[in-house]
């Protein structure tokens, strides 16, 4: 009997045993199945896959919980329960390497949601930029119409003007034309001193110095004066006399030349020796002399117009001749006589150019 019950129990135990290793493979069994499903959900749609893996984990977790229990219910089974804990271990191994998968797909989930949310800051940026262009592509487009319309209006008032530009050039030539005309005439009227100086440099010759500007002789006092004295030498009357005689007639004989003479005048120079009123007086009476002597060669024609253009004053040393800065006193002391020429013709020609314009 004893026999019958130890067989009995052997019996028992080994249906135990293989009872408990088929539940452990079909445990084993499940659990594989679950991997390879998690797996192909985890390739097809990962959001899936996360919330079965999440039930799976739960699954596990209760299975490791159960396995658990059962390695503390049969610490003493045979070492053979040493290869289901293995092949549990590489089972383990393995979740956790698709858990590590799991969690790598989730980031670049989170890294493609964060592209996303700033592809559409992008698009937003985009579209605001967008609608601002067009605002502004609006304003200029109203601002080039009312360019376009000021441009027309600047059109009509440049051809207003290009038409007074034209009337006013045909006005400022004939302008240039006349002042031209009376530059001509004024030059005529100018060109008379110069066809004065010309005939008295006919008439002296080489005789005496006649000034190229001013037409004007000049007559050294020590050959007419004695020092100090007003009255005209005997010997410097008749060179006087044949300086004076033709110097008169070219002013006063040529009509068109004594028509445009203002005055002749006479004028006495002394040097600085003495006091300036001693020698204004002197000048003056020594200026008196050569005119005095001027009229005694006249008859009576010519002595009226003499009295209507000749003059006579002394000047002292008011206007005294300098060589290389110094006195020259012998050139200072001398008799002058000079013309000026009337600028009334020229006056009547600027009123009348002037009287034109107006």
């Amino acid at each position: 009997m004893r026999y019958n019950r130890s067989r009995s129990t052997d019996q028992n135990f080994w249906v135990s045993y293989a009872d408990l290793m088929a539940g452990l493979l079909f445990v084993f069994i499940l659990l594989i199945g679950a991997i390879v499903v998690k797996y192909v959900y985890v390739q097809t749609d990962l959001k899936g896959i996360k919330n079965d893996l999440e039930e799976q984990k739960r699954v596990l977790h209760l299975a490791q919980d159960a396995l658990a229990q059962k390695q503390r219910d049969f610490l003493r089974l045979r070492s053979d329960m040493n290869v289901t804990s293995a092949s549990l271990q590489i089972a383990q191994e393995l979740l956790s390497q698709k858990e590590a998968s799991l969690e790598e797909a989730t980031a670049q989930l989170q890294l493609s949601d964060r592209e996303i949310e700033n592809l559409k800051k992008l698009l937003l940026d985009t579209e605001l930029a967008r609608d601002e262009v067009k605002g502004e592509l609006v304003a200029s487009q109203m601002e080039l119409g009312t360019t376009t319309q000021t441009l027309k209006l600047k059109e009509g008032e440049l051809a207003l003007l290009s038409a007074k530009l034209l009337e006013s050039t045909a006005s400022h030539q004939q302008l240039v034309e006349d002042l031209n005309i009376t530059k001509s005439r004024i030059k005529n009227l100018t060109g008379i001193r110069i066809k004065v100086v010309q005939e008295l440099k006919e008439k002296l010759g080489k005789k005496i110095n006649i000034d190229p500007n001013s037409g004007a002789i000049r007559l050294p006092s020590s050959v007419l004066f004695d020092v100090g004295s007003y009255e005209l030498k005997p010997e410097a009357q008749k060179q006087l006399k044949e300086t004076l005689q033709p110097y008169l007639q070219v002013l006063l004989d040529d009509t068109t030349i004594r028509e445009n003479i203002d005055h002749i005048v006479i004028e006495g120079h002394t040097d600085s020796d003495g006091s300036y009123m001693h020698n204004l007086d002197l000048s003056q009476k020594r200026a008196y002399s050569v005119m005095a002597f001027i009229y005694s060669l006249g008859d009576e024609k010519r002595t009226a117009m003499l009295q209507k253009y000749l003059s006579a004053n002394g000047r002292s040393y008011s206007d005294r001749i300098f060589k290389n800065g110094v006195e020259d006193k012998e050139a200072s002391r001398r008799i002058e006589i000079k013309f000026n020429l009337s600028n009334k013709k020229a006056i009547e020609e600027i009123e009348t150019f002037l009287n034109r314009k107006e």
